[in-house]
């Protein structure tokens, strides 16, 4: 009997979010009897629930930091200034952890953890890595820069979620492009739920828009809101729900998202959710205004539960996003505002579009196709190292 394959995979945060479900999903692919998996955490958090229950070693590590520089991150000096500080003692954590471990190939979640691929060559070149393109780089930035250079130097292969980031990064040609997918046996059109008018007291006549997202400049929270108060104003069953609420909401960002909202009956914020497809089956349209280009995970899901999206015309958005049939792409606030008029008042063409996003999704984000072109490229490394 062969004996199994030692792979370490390694998430860069504890939070919920897209990243978490979309490694949550390829978990659930795995095959745990060639396979054995140890799950690097180098965070706590209420993300690492999805996690669990399945035969894999979790282990944390809170000495490990990633190093960011992307445009779902953005960069001050601040946060420069912590990447350079903790790099050192990150390399170390990895270097010990891994040289315990002994992995034969290691899996990045994210480009953020290229320290973590540095280790892992240090301690032996033979270790195979994974990194996984989670969002585009930031352009004209030293941290950018820096993650591309050493991605570059000790990546084996590139895993990219759509094209936007895919053209950020540098590579020897060593790079597919993998959608995030879902598992349809948790998200599809089969799903019922009134949660949200039920949670919200919402009459059922309701019409909700759901943005399922970070609360942050580049994902457009603010700009979200201000349309809000004017549909809101002009259309009374016209509701907005924002998934996606830090608990304590300490940054100024969210701070004004929270004061902007406040006593506007027609607008609801609520903290990230783990029980993501019932709020997506309740709602009626996903509103996606991200002002940076990056993949959005929800458009994914929403299309697999048959419900259409508006989403802003950049990188990442438009690749999940067919214009004029699965949903809208828009280009200015006067053209969001005006596809959420023509979406919220004709549900023939909600229907329309939620049934033509199912199939798209069928076509692009089944997790079966996904997981599977990630383990060929894991069996393509292993077999190089033998």
């Amino acid at each position: 009997m062969n004996q199994k394959k030692r792979i370490l995979i390694v998430h860069h945060s504890g939070n919920l979010g897209g990243a978490p479900r979309s490694l949550s999903f390829l978990l659930d692919k795995i095959d745990y009897l060639r396979y054995e998996v140890e799950l690097l955490c180098i965070k706590r958090g209420p993300g690492l629930n999805l996690f669990r229950g399945r035969p894999l070693n979790l282990i944390i590590n809170e000495r490990i930091f990633p190093f960011h520089g992307s445009t779902v991150s953005g960069m001050h000096f601040k946060l420069f200034i912590k990447n350079l500080l903790y790099a050192p003692q990150s390399f170390l954590a990895a270097r010990k952890l891994i040289k315990l471990r002994m992995p034969e190939l290691v899996h990045l979640n994210s480009s953020s953890l290229f320290i973590v691929a540095m280790a892992a060559k240090s301690v032996s070149i033979k270790i195979k890595v994974v990194c996984h393109i989670r969002e585009p780089l930031l352009r004209r930035s030293f941290a950018g820069w820096l993650i591309k250079t050493f991605c570059y130097l000790y990546v084996d292969e590139f895993i990219a979620i759509d094209k936007f980031a895919a053209a950020s990064m540098k590579t020897r040609n060593n790079i597919k492009i993998v959608y995030n997918a879902v598992n349809f046996e948790e998200y599809n059109p089969d799903i019922k739920s009134k949660i949200l008018r039920q949670e919200l007291r919402l009459p059922a006549a309701s019409i909700i828009f759901l943005y399922l997202a970070r609360f942050s400049e580049s994902n457009g929270t603010l700009q979200l809101i201000q349309m809000a108060k004017a549909l809101s104003g002009k259309y009374n069953h016209f509701h907005f729900v924002l998934a996606g609420l830090k608990s304590g909401h300490s940054d100024g960002y969210t701070s004004r998202v929270v004061q902007s909202a406040f006593g506007n009956p027609h607008i609801h914020l609520m903290p990230f959710r783990e029980d993501v497809p019932s709020i997506i089956a309740s709602c009626d349209i996903l509103v996606v205004p991200f002002t940076e280009p990056h993949f959005a995970r929800s458009i994914v899901e929403a299309a697999a539960i048959g419900k259409p999206s508006i989403g802003s015309n950049l990188g990442g958005v438009n690749e999940l996003i067919v214009n004029g049939e699965t949903g809208f792409l828009y280009d200015t606030p006067d053209e969001l505002q005006q596809y959420c008029e023509i979406l919220g008042t004709d549900e023939s063409l909600r229907l329309r579009m939620g049934t033509d996003a199912v199939l798209f999704a069928k076509r692009n984000f089944d997790n079966r196709i996904s997981s599977a072109l990630v383990f060929k490229t894991y069996d393509k490394l292993l077999t190089e190292s033998v």
